[in-house]
Parts: C-alpha cells; sequence; structure tokens
C-alpha cells in the first residue's frame, strides 16, 4: 500500500488505481502496469472509492461491468468528481456501445479501452498519458488556488496601505488643528510677554519669556513636521512626487527610536543622513513606508541584540552600481532605463537567522501571515517596480546587505 496523504505525490512514483471485478483481469492489469507505476488494485468499489478519497491517485484504471457489486464502474466515477475532478479515469469495457460513450464523457473520463481491442503496450502508453495528464491539472488547480490566495493577500496587503493612508490622514488633520490653536496661543504668548515687561516684575517677565519660548519651540517642531514626509498623504501624478531623503530618514530615526517592540528584544536601527540634500523621485510616505518595512523584516529576521544599519548614498549610474556589488547577488525590478540624475542607494545591512539568497528570494515573493510589518513586497507595492530597485548581496557569516536604489527627481 501507499503511504502518505492526498498532496504528496506530484514528484514520486506514480500511483495507479485499477478497479477490476475479474480476478484474472487484475492480474493481467498488474503485471501491464507495474512498469509504470504503484498498482493498487480493487474489485471492490466502496472500498476503491474510500482509498482514493485519502490518496493522490495519478490515473484510475475502472472496469464499467461489474454486475454483482454495488457501483458498477460510471457509477464509481460519477462518485469520484465529487471530490476529485483532476484524476484521469481511463474506463474499460468489452461494450463499444453509443450510449456507454455518452456516460464516459459524462462523467469526464480521460479515455476508453475496449478490452479486446487495446493491446499490453497501448494500454502502457494510454496510462503513461493519463498520468501526465492528471499532473497537468492537479498543477493548474493548485496554481489557480494559490493565485486566489495570493490575490487574497494582495489585497491584505493594500488594504494595510489604505489603512496607514487613512490614519495619516486623520493625524494630519489633528496635527493640523493643533497648530492653528498653537498659533493663537503664541499670539496670546507674546502679548503676555510684552505686558510682563510694562509691569516691570522680574519673576513675571521671565515666566512669559519662557512660555513664549515654549510655544514658539512647539509650533516650529509641528510646522516642520507638517513640512515633511507627512505633509501630503495622496500624490495627483505619481512621476511627479518628490521626498526629501533626509528628511524621510528623520521621520524613520524617530519611529523606530519611539518603538518598544524592537528594544524590548534588545535589537536596534542605526539610520545615517546624507550630507548633501537630494530628493528621491517618490511620495514622501510611501518612501518611508518601503524603508520601514525593509527595516522591519530584517529586525523580525535577526537574532535578540543584533544591529541593522541603514546608510545612505549617492549612486550617478545604477548598472555600474550592481556590477560593483558583486556576485553573487538578487536583483529585484532592475529598471530598463536609466536615470540621468543619478540614484539615491539605501544600503542596509543585518545579520540574519536564515541569510541566504534564496530565503530572501522566496520572502520576496511570498505573503506573510500580517503584511503590515516586515513585508519585502511592500518595497514594489509602496514605491512601484519602476522606482525600486533592490539588489541583495551575503557579506558572509550570515549578514546580508540590502541595496534599495530610487531614483533622484529630475
Amino acid at each position: 500500500m501507499c503511504d502518505g496523504g492526498r498532496g504528496e505525490n506530484m514528484k514520486s512514483e506514480p500511483l495507479i488505481l485499477v478497479l477490476e471485478d475479474e480476478e484474472a483481469q487484475i492480474l493481467t492489469l498488474r503485471a501491464t502496469l507495474e512498469p509504470i507505476g504503484l498498482v493498487e488494485e480493487f474489485s471492490d468499489p466502496e472500498r476503491a472509492l474510500d482509498f482514493i478519497k485519502s490518496r493522490e491517485v495519478d490515473a484510475a484504471i475502472v472496469d464499467v461491468h461489474m454486475p454483482k457489486m454495488s457501483l458498477n464502474g460510471i457509477d464509481f466515477v460519477r462518485s469520484v468528481r465529487g471530490f476529485d475532478k483532476d484524476v484521469a479515469v481511463i474506463v474499460r469495457t468489452a461494450d463499444s456501445s453509443a450510449d456507454l460513450a455518452d456516460n464516459a464523457i459524462e462523467v469526464q473520463a480521460y479515455r476508453r479501452a475496449i478490452k479486446s481491442r487495446t493491446s499490453v503496450q497501448e494500454l502502457r502508453e494510454l496510462t503513461r498519458a493519463a498520468i501526465e495528464e492528471t499532473r497537468q491539472r492537479r498543477r493548474q488547480t493548485r496554481d489557480a488556488a494559490t493565485a486566489v490566495e495570493v490575490s487574497g493577500h494582495l489585497e491584505k496587503a493594500l488594504g494595510s496601505i489604505e489603512d496607514e493612508l487613512s490614519v495619516s490622514e486623520s493625524y494630519r488633520g489633528l496635527i493640523h488643528s493643533m497648530r492653528n490653536q498653537l498659533t493663537a496661543v503664541a499670539a496670546f504668548a507674546e502679548t503676555w510677554s510684552e505686558l510682563a515687561q510694562r509691569c516691570d516684575s522680574r519673576p513675571l517677565s521671565d515666566a512669559a519669556s519662557e512660555n513664549k519660548r515654549v510655544v514658539n519651540r512647539m509650533l516650529s517642531d509641528m510646522t516642520a513636521f507638517l513640512d515633511g514626509p507627512f505633509a501630503e498623504t495622496t500624490a495627483s501624478d505619481s512621476r511627479s512626487a518628490s521626498a526629501d531623503v533626509n528628511a524621510a530618514l528623520e521621520a524613520l530615526r524617530q519611529r523606530f527610536a519611539a518603538s518598544t517592540v524592537w528594544t524590548a528584544e534588545r535589537k536596534s536601527v542605526e539610520i545615517g543622513t546624507l550630507k548633501q540634500s537630494l530628493v528621491a523621485a517618490a511620495h514622501p510616505l510611501k518612501l518611508v513606508t518601503g524603508l520601514r518595512h525593509l527595516i522591519e523584516y530584517c529586525l523580525r529576521s535577526s537574532a535578540a541584540g543584533a544591529k541593522v544599519s541603514l546608510q545612505p548614498k549617492y549612486v550617478s549610474d545604477l548598472d555600474e552600481h550592481i556590477d560593483q556589488v558583486g556576485e553573487p547577488n538578487l536583483v529585484f525590478n532592475r529598471p530598463s532605463r536609466r536615470n540621468p540624475a543619478g540614484y539615491v542607494c539605501f544600503a542596509l545591512t543585518a545579520m540574519l537567522a536564515d541569510g541566504t539568497l534564496d530565503r530572501v528570494r522566496q520572502d520576496f515573493h511570498r505573503y506573510p501571515e500580517d503584511p503590515r510589518t516586515g513585508n519585502l513586497h511592500m518595497l514594489s507595492l509602496s514605491l512601484g517596480e519602476e522606482h525600486c530597485s533592490v539588489v541583495v548581496r551575503p557579506m558572509g557569516k550570515g549578514v546580508l546587505a540590502f541595496h534599495l536604489c530610487i531614483p533622484l527627481a529630475a
């Protein structure tokens, strides 16, 4: 008997089910089919049905006329089609009538073999073709199921972007309202300071000056935040969107400094700054989102106490930069045309628990359980494949270097 359940037989030895109520025919079929694969023969349709429900069969050879049994061959195949649409079934009979042919078509039989007219070699070739047909059907079924699952994950991932944008918009509205109120408070503080000077009271004057300084600092910080990466949550034209790289890095720095999730695991993030001010051709929020996912992916994949380093730099020619990275490497979303203004390269290094290129390749194309954090898919989803080139290079001892290259705004 064959060990293992359904879904495990795609690359193993073919499993062939034979349903035949005559002992002499069973012996003949066994001798004919054993050179092809593993043969499981049954004379009872009910037992055969139980077997095929628990095993992934590559082909079924079914006798149509079984007068002593509860089911005939056509009824058996009809029952199988209730839970397995993919297995290719060859129906065998001595009857060549048109009615039987119609019945075979109805239950989606793969072929009909007339016992007196089908040679051993023909049956073997027919069975080999049935096995290939079954496996091809199963691949298509599984690909379709995977596509549906991936689509669901994609919708969830895209939904998380919408959630972030919605939350960001709400926060922005709140902060705008607070800035308006602070502006009014700043005007009041200015008046209070002038009145305190007229009263010739040193303590009152000092308190008024300190109040004025604090309010103006709060107003300045809030204005800087609103003019930074989160100033706009949507872009009317993504081609014209731009982000100040240092402002985006500062937003990331503040985010990870305020996070307690990673500090609890003694993990840290070091984020550098460009010496010169550069503007990337990306929406500010989407740039921050993409970088955040890349950093969180490395944090999630690293051991306790790990450190992730992100250092930005200017790259004039992307193809030349990729060549300089060296082999072996992975390159995702390599652009077809160079950007004359150059690129900003966010070079991130981290020691991962499974720091292999194969693992990164899998994760780049796999949707995680929680797409809101550490999702490599979000690099392309947030920034767009034409604006997001990623090069991954192993540096030894589990250390990987990720180079996320974004074109500069013209």
